[in-house]
């Protein structure tokens, strides 16, 4: 006997294209979504896209401070190495 088509969950008609990579539902070419290259249903998709990122402000401010103490250092440095300059050729 052969196996049982598998069918769309959301059609009962038509058979199954993919299945759904977050609750594993059988879908047919019109509900199935691909996303990064995982298929989804509509309801896992809008849960994949609702989710957010969200990350640390704290690298990109220790990134701004040491680059502002460089500069600072650097600014230092240049004011010592002129006043030298000068006061030599004074």
């Amino acid at each position: 006997m052969p196996p049982a088509p598998l069918i769309c969950v959301n059609h009962p008609a038509r058979p199954a294209f993919a299945a759904c990579m977050s609750c594993s539902k059988r879908l047919c070419q019109e509900c199935a979504t691909q996303w990064d290259g995982i298929w989804h249903c509509a309801a896992c998709l809008g849960v994949q896209r609702s989710t957010t990122v969200r990350r640390s402000p704290v690298p990109g401010w220790l990134a701004v401070i040491v680059g502002t103490l460089l500069i600072l250092y650097a600014s230092a440095q240049m004011m010592v190495w002129s006043s030298a300059l000068l006061a030599g050729l004074l």
